[in-house]
């Protein structure tokens, strides 16, 4: 199992800076974990409801810009994003972006991708449709799968229409980087089985986010979701895929989670980083969270 690191939930605040992603993996690599997440937001509605558990929009830095600068600077750590914010995006785009930084690191990049919904307002200014963003966001992935893979690419679906196309440059990662999904309900896990390579889940620790509203501990949700993913993929044809369970954890979770979560099948798990105010404080948390977690 790889252990990694996942960006601060917390809002970085105004004016502060977040503080630079290039450097936190550095010092993640340095310290030996295994692989690094980081979230998306853009921009923040002021006087929008949003829901929990954001408190608002973070105001996090672009992360992949962030995923080309930290992959720039280290040479064997996983890098991507947990989660994009799909709805937000053109997948011409992410799949360019994503192509190029994957060229560069080696085939290190990986992504996780989203649909948000803390705020409708942040994925309608940003030119996205909220009552639509899941559909928008698979229809995404089947584009992106395609560009990637296809010398001649053409689609025809709700969002985009393509003639016979082609773009480069093409992903080092074979057939395309790995598409791992956020989420919880049986409709994304379906969603996962039918076109992603992986999930993506966060829980606070053993317990699951009271917004779940269910008994099981983490642990116990985290198998049955990936044997619901397993049962799905075989119903669609899909039993040959590997797909991988990818955990993110609270800041608050302690090491002693770690055991339950790999008896429970999962592959990586990635603590969340507490709030981290600069690059000297962010070694000072790494440091210690590598004494704590690593073997």
């Amino acid at each position: 199992m790889k252990i990694g690191l996942s960006r601060p939930f917390e809002d970085p605040g105004h004016p502060t800076p977040d503080v630079d992603m290039g450097a936190v993996c550095q010092i993640a690599e340095e310290c030996g974990f295994e692989w690094v997440s980081y979230g998306h937001h853009t921009i923040r509605p002021l006087e929008e409801p949003v829901k929990p558990p954001h408190f608002g929009v973070p105001l996090y830095q672009d992360p992949l810009i962030g995923a080309a600068r930290a992959l720039t600077l280290t040479k064997t750590l996983e890098i991507g994003t947990g989660v994009l914010v799909m709805p937000m995006l053109h997948p011409v785009h992410v799949a360019k972006q994503a192509a190029t930084i994957d060229q560069f690191s080696d085939g290190r990049f990986f992504m996780g991708l989203g649909t948000g919904g803390a705020s409708q307002l942040e994925i309608e200014l940003s030119g996205g449709s909220f009552s639509r963003r899941w559909g928008y966001t698979m229809e995404s992935i089947q584009v992106m799968k395609g560009l990637w893979t296809e010398d001649e690419f053409s689609f025809k679906g709700d969002f985009f229409d393509f003639p016979p196309t082609r773009l480069g440059p093409r992903p080092v990662n074979k057939p395309h980087p790995p598409i791992w999904l956020g989420g919880y309900t049986d409709t994304v896990l379906k969603r996962i089985a039918n076109h992603c390579n992986g999930w993506l889940p966060a829980y606070p620790d053993l317990n699951l986010f009271p917004f779940m509203d269910q008994s099981l501990s983490g642990p116990e949700h985290m198998k049955q979701g990936y044997e619901k993913i397993r049962a799905y993929a075989e119903e669609a044809g899909r039993g040959d895929v590997d797909f991988s369970v990818n955990v993110i954890l609270g800041a608050d979770a302690g090491p002693e989670c770690l055991g339950p979560y790999q008896e429970a099948g999962a592959d990586r798990i990635a603590i969340s980083l507490p709030t981290v105010a600069s690059v000297d404080d962010a070694r000072r948390v790494i440091e210690k969270l590598a004494k704590d977690y690593l073997p």
